[in-house]
């Protein structure tokens, strides 16, 4: 493990999927379940293609607002319930995201450290997965991409020194550890951080 003392370091950032969590459901019966909520074929390739298209944008992202993008652009029509539709496709993501082995030991070595959690994705999925798995305590910041203060995604440089001014540390000081290389540990190092890789023990 890495020592925080002889590099310098005053901070650490985690990734959160594939780092510290992992979805252990099956993507494809949580599509099957929301695309039945929606009234649409998850064989339709053109609404599943916008879908990703805009859960993966820059800029402020919820499910609901990507549901809603996606079916306006494909010209089907917006159900009233659509946001009760993506608060339950949301609870049923998060109940299936489970801590890493190791997640919690790997928080307790930089106990005496300040730490944020830095993660790509839409707003209310993952705040809602960092929350099921209980590890909202044990940082000191959370930078979701999808949060409308955020709204850029790994490996932009910004969202990165945001955990940074958040954690009150200067990006030199500051260690980000992550499974995926360019857009955790490459991207930390363009934005002035140390990186570090940590593969996925999934």
């Amino acid at each position: 493990m890495i020592d925080p003392v002889s590099n310098h370091i005053r901070a650490i950032c985690f990734d959160f999927d594939g780092t510290l969590a992992q979805f252990r459901g099956d993507f494809s019966q949580l599509t099957a379940f929301c695309s039945a909520q929606l009234g649409i074929d998850p064989a339709d390739e053109a609404f599943m293609a916008a879908y990703e298209r805009n859960i993966r944008a820059e800029g402020h992202v919820t499910l609901a607002l990507a549901l809603r993008r996606s079916l306006e652009q494909q010209g089907y029509p917006i159900p009233p319930h659509l946001e009760a539709i993506a608060a339950e496709t949301t609870a049923r993501y998060a109940a299936q995201v489970e801590l890493l082995p190791g997640a919690l030991a790997l928080l307790a070595y930089f106990a005496h450290l300040p730490k944020a959690i830095i993660t790509n994705g839409p707003a209310d999925m993952q705040w809602a997965a960092i929350r099921n798995v209980g590890l909202e305590p044990h940082v000191q910041a959370i930078v979701v991409s999808g949060d409308a203060d955020v709204a850029v995604r790994k490996p932009n440089p910004r969202i990165f020194h945001l955990a940074c001014e958040r954690l009150g540390v200067a990006p030199q000081e500051t260690l980000m550890i992550g499974d995926h290389l360019e857009a955790d540990v490459q991207g930390a190092i363009t934005a002035g951080l140390q990186g570090l890789h940590r593969p996925n023990s999934a």
